[in-house]
């Protein structure tokens, strides 16, 4: 493990273990906040966390081991713009349009709602980020689309407490191991860090992430994944993604979780 990796980590733990009491309490006094299923009020958007963690947290390394190349700016400025539109839909959005499918149709039917303005927008600057991080125009489509879709792909799983950080945490670890070339680990080591401390609110149902949390997982999950991993992997993991994004139009995908017995245990471990 290359020494800025362990640095990462550790400094994006005690960032966050130091952040998210202070964070908390800031959400609650602005009434930022919903009902978990206890209706017990708790604060809500605790993903603006993630956000400002890892910008310090990235930005101390560039700072430190001056990295002579454009990918951290290029991460970080893509990063937080996919927080702004998850924290503006938690925010404002509209709850009882679901699917993306429904915020499309809802668009063509003349309602724009704050979905609408995420996808569109979530896919603009994953075509943006895909521009400088891509070699060839096939590049430029297959990355565009990963970045885009694992993106949305945490937001389909973030209906149970502690799922999506889950997800990210099982995902991100595949990667570590399979990716040989070790290319840009230390984004996915910093967000580690971040959700060690900050998972164990989240199962025990004190704090909710938001789309704030669950869009910057999968934008941190498809640019690593557009940048790390090698063709065959990167096509398979898009078809993957696509049937995925399929198959949530048409079935829940807790429903199939409840229903299978491995997927639960799994999905209540830390409850």
């Amino acid at each position: 493990m290359n020494y800025y990796y362990l640095i990462s980590l550790i400094l994006s733990f005690l960032l966050t273990y130091v952040a998210l009491p202070k964070v908390m309490d800031m959400l609650l006094r602005s009434n930022i906040v919903c009902e978990n299923f206890k209706s017990d009020l708790i604060p809500t958007s605790m993903g603006i966390v993630f956000v400002f963690i890892q910008v310090i947290n990235l930005g101390t390394l560039q700072i430190l081991f001056d990295f002579n190349n454009n990918f951290n700016l290029v991460y970080l400025v893509g990063f937080i713009f996919i927080g702004l539109l998850g924290l503006f839909d938690d925010l404002t959005g509209e709850k009882k349009i679901k699917g993306l499918r429904g915020h499309i149709k809802a668009f063509f039917k003349g309602t724009l709602t704050t979905g609408a303005i995420k996808a569109f927008m979530g896919f603009f600057i994953s075509l943006v980020v895909s521009s400088y991080i891509s070699n060839s125009l096939k590049d430029f489509i297959i990355n565009s689309l990963l970045i885009g879709l694992f993106t949305n792909f945490v937001n389909l799983f973030d209906l149970r407490p502690g799922r999506a950080a889950k997800l990210f945490i099982a995902i991100s670890l595949v990667f570590i191991i399979t990716n040989f070339t070790k290319d840009n680990n230390y984004i996915l080591f910093s967000f580690l860090g971040i959700l060690i401390p900050y998972i164990i609110l989240d199962l025990k149902s004190k704090v909710m992430m938001g789309d704030v949390g669950s869009n910057t997982l999968g934008f941190t999950l498809g640019i690593y994944a557009a940048t790390s991993l090698n063709p065959m992997v990167k096509y398979t993991i898009l078809i993957l993604l696509i049937i995925f994004h399929i198959i949530a139009e048409k079935v829940s995908f807790s429903k199939i979780i409840d229903n299978n017995k491995f997927l639960r245990f799994l999905d209540n471990i830390g409850r």
